[in-house]
């Protein structure tokens, strides 16, 4: 089942204080500290909320409401490493999932991904009923690409929207301004405690 995260006050403060501490030494780290769950992970329908989102290219709008859509968070690509540290969960190392080779992908929007994770469900429900997911999506924008490489269709997953690519390379690519890549990322509680001196015990 999809669930919603919260911060764990103390585990983010350490977080926060180790951020602080790094960039004492290295001052030009883009890593910032967190202050409310959406410096994180964002709930999808508010980052979608956003007005700017109208400048841009929407090749398939969410056609769900966005009341179905608690689970799905947007963060930077590999931003999983923070769930740890600033949530009472961390990324399942489950390498017997059924979901291995098929947990991430390419899309449109929430919608579509949110499909995808049903769809899943009425094949491996017997092993997703019984355990915690979320849905992490990154906007990878064109106009940010570089004319030379940069982001390819095929090394992010199976593509489930509606947009036929031509090219291999997004910058190629005309008449689209953005992607979404996913994760369906199963979670589980932490079980360490977390002392004052920010040492973990079993």
């Amino acid at each position: 089942m999809l669930i919603k995260l919260a911060l764990n006050d103390e585990k983010t403060a350490q977080y926060n204080q180790r951020i602080r501490e790094l960039k004492v030494q290295h001052p030009d780290l883009p890593w910032k500290e967190v202050e409310k769950l959406e410096d994180a992970f964002c709930p999808y329908p508010q980052i979608m909320r956003d007005k700017a989102w109208n400048n841009y290219k929407h090749i398939a709008k969410d056609n769900r409401p966005y009341v179905e859509m608690h689970g799905i968070y947007v963060c930077g690509l590999g931003d999983d490493y923070k769930l740890e540290g600033v949530t009472d969960y961390k990324k399942a190392k489950n390498f017997d999932s059924p979901l291995y080779w098929f947990n991430y992908g390419v899309a449109d929007n929430a919608s579509q991904v949110l499909d995808y994770y049903e769809h899943l469900l009425t094949q491996y429900g017997d092993y997703m009923n019984s355990r915690k997911f979320i849905i992490t999506m990154t906007p990878i924008f064109r106009e940010d690409e570089p004319e030379d490489g940069g982001w390819r269709w095929h090394k992010w997953g199976q593509y489930i929207g509606d947009f036929i690519p031509q090219c291999e390379y997004l910058y190629d690519e005309q008449g689209i301004d953005y992607v979404w890549v996913f994760e369906i990322l199963e979670v589980e509680n932490c079980e360490e405690a977390i002392t004052n001196d920010g040492t973990e015990n079993a």
